[in-house]
């Protein structure tokens, strides 16, 4: 009976995945995320090395192609990837998401990230070129989450943190202890941005 469930005990071991927290400089595998899921797992559905153009030369900076690009997996026929439709790409170890106008890299990567992204928005005028044109359009740069958890987007500001907390009733309570004022101050969302991470560090298969 020992026998059986120590050999039970060693097979659920060995069976489950390893995983390893990030750190600055990790090798992430080049390549197109499909999806959130692909991202989770360093899995690139298509790798950079793998990839090409609308001439079907070599893509060598995934940053400065659009449109769609084509690549040969080890079985089956070709496949095409729109890159308008997909979640991201990994380059030299950094990761671009696909959000606001384009695709914008994580800055601060952990199991909540934070990125800065463009923004456009147009102020209507119904008086000004005539309605419905009138109106200037004016482009910003908004910070925002990435929960990691969940793959959502959250605004960087009280609001956002609170939700991003809610994985942590331990953090979730020390900020809705503080006031408004001080759960509004951006140096207030950094540091609860840090204990967060520290406490749920971003992990990948090894």
């Amino acid at each position: 009976m020992r026998r059986l469930l120590f050999l039970f005990l060693l097979l659920s071991t060995t069976g489950s995945a390893q995983q390893v927290d990030y750190f600055g400089g990790m090798d992430l595998r080049d390549g197109i995320y499909r999806d959130f899921q692909a991202f989770q797992t360093n899995r690139p559905t298509a790798p950079l090395s793998a990839l090409r153009d609308a001439q079907g030369l070599p893509v060598t900076d995934i940053r400065r192609t659009r449109g769609t690009l084509s690549w040969q997996p080890d079985t089956g026929a070709e496949q095409t990837i729109d890159l308008s439709r997909i979640w991201g790409f990994c380059q030299n170890d950094v990761v671009y998401i696909a959000t606001g106008n384009g695709f914008y890299r994580i800055g601060l990567m952990g199991g909540l990230s934070h990125l800065v992204v463009q923004e456009t928005y147009r102020d209507w005028d119904p008086y000004m070129y005539g309605y419905p044109y009138g109106g200037v359009t004016r482009t910003v740069l908004v910070q925002q989450l990435l929960d990691m958890e969940t793959g959502y987007f959250l605004p960087f500001n009280a609001a956002g943190m609170d939700k991003a907390l809610l994985h942590d009733p331990v953090l979730s309570e020390e900020f809705r202890g503080l006031s408004k004022k001080q759960r509004n101050r951006t140096e207030t969302l950094f540091r609860f941005l840090r204990m967060y991470n520290d406490r749920h560090p971003l992990s990948f298969p090894e």
